[in-house]
């Protein structure tokens, strides 16, 4: 899915009618995507977009020389940069000051939309471990259905934690290793899954292994895996 960009709110003083019709389109492939239960990348984009959307009106409201350099700090000058070489007008940035206000509460929308779904896809999950942890848990393998194909999915996960300037961030690489089908499933235990992948990867003797559940045949890749991959992530967190 192609995002929405703050570019086309800035020359919104060019053309207007263009910027609001490719505006509504973007918005309108979000909202189709949510109504279908596709969190993921609809709902990061439209958050990501709103909060670029509040801190570009609280700049436009004293809009000075100041304003573009202090964009440029967040790397998206190449965008604001029309301000500064077009010499916009007060007029120009009145508009464009009404444009976001019009665009803002369809957004807003969205995103609420996308937080109840990912609110309740969120208390809808439920992790446990399968055997004996070990004391290192920042890397092993996690189980977790598609309830759409009725299969489960086989990862590996190794957490990495890496620090910014401002706070300690973790990061979850995963790689898929099998899928598992429903009757295949019903012959085989989790137990014997994980004894079976200490068997094929050795180097990993001890790993620590996480069974997913839940009972939604929401979109697979789109929501399921993104929201479970999060709340792994803080369960890990919070046992190291």
């Amino acid at each position: 899915m192609d995002s929405l960009t703050l570019e086309t709110f800035i020359r919104a003083a060019e053309d207007l009618e263009l910027s609001q019709y490719k505006v509504l389109a973007y918005l309108k492939k979000y909202t189709d995507a949510l109504h279908t239960n596709k969190l993921y990348p609809a709902f990061t984009d439209l958050i990501d977009l709103g909060n670029e959307l509040h801190y570009l009106m609280d700049q436009l409201t004293d809009y000075d020389k100041s304003f573009v350099l202090n964009q440029k700090s967040l790397g998206i000058e190449q965008n604001l940069n029309f301000f500064e070489e077009t010499g916009q007008s007060t007029n120009d940035i009145n508009l464009v000051f009404k444009f976001i206000n019009w665009a803002m509460p369809t957004i807003e929308e969205a995103i609420d939309e996308g937080i109840a779904i990912y609110d309740f896809v969120n208390a809808n999950i439920s992790i446990d471990h399968v055997g004996i942890l070990p004391l290192y848990r920042n890397e092993g393998y996690y189980f977790i259905p598609d309830n759409q194909c009725e299969a489960t999915h086989v990862y590996h996960f190794d957490m990495s934690l890496f620090s910014t300037d401002t706070s300690p961030l973790r990061t979850l690489k995963t790689t898929m290793l099998d899928v598992i089908d429903s009757e295949e499933l019903k012959q085989k235990s989790f137990e014997f899954i994980k004894l079976d992948l200490i068997k094929k990867f050795p180097e990993l003797p001890n790993p620590a292994v996480y069974n997913i559940k839940t009972d939604l045949d929401f979109p697979f890749i789109e929501t399921i895996l993104p929201v479970a991959k999060r709340l792994l992530v803080r369960k890990l967190a919070a046992a190291s």
